[in-house]
């Protein structure tokens, strides 16, 4: 399997594994976006919590470069360390969700700016 291809499906098995775990709101819903064409992925949460609306996102995650940017992670989970027991290199994970000049203190991949 390719690199691209084990990337993609690692992503599509993380996020439907977390998927699984539902709000104890039955109004709220867990929905997962898979664009394969442009490598966005995300799990987020829709519906409502009384008269509030509820629209969030979970976790999203982008392939750019040959690397995985992790954007959005609101859960409590290592994400990355998910990743890399899924064989994916550290090096190879970027955490988008932290400002460029943090991203070398991370312990994973390093990129600049918006690429």
């Amino acid at each position: 399997m390719d690199k691209l291809t084990h990337y993609r499906n690692s992503i599509q098995i993380l996020l439907e594994r977390h998927s699984q775990f539902k709000t104890q709101n039955a109004d709220i819903e867990n929905e997962l976006f898979f664009d394969t064409v442009r490598d966005h992925s995300q799990l987020m949460r829709v519906g409502w919590n009384g008269l509030s609306r509820i629209y969030h996102t979970v976790l999203h995650f982008d392939i750019k470069d040959g690397k995985i940017w992790l954007q959005q992670n609101t859960t409590d989970i290592d994400i990355g360390q998910e990743l890399t027991d899924m064989d994916i290199p550290k090096e190879d994970i970027i955490l988008g969700l932290h400002p460029a000049y943090k991203r070398p203190h991370t312990g994973y991949g390093v990129a600049w700016g918006n690429e």
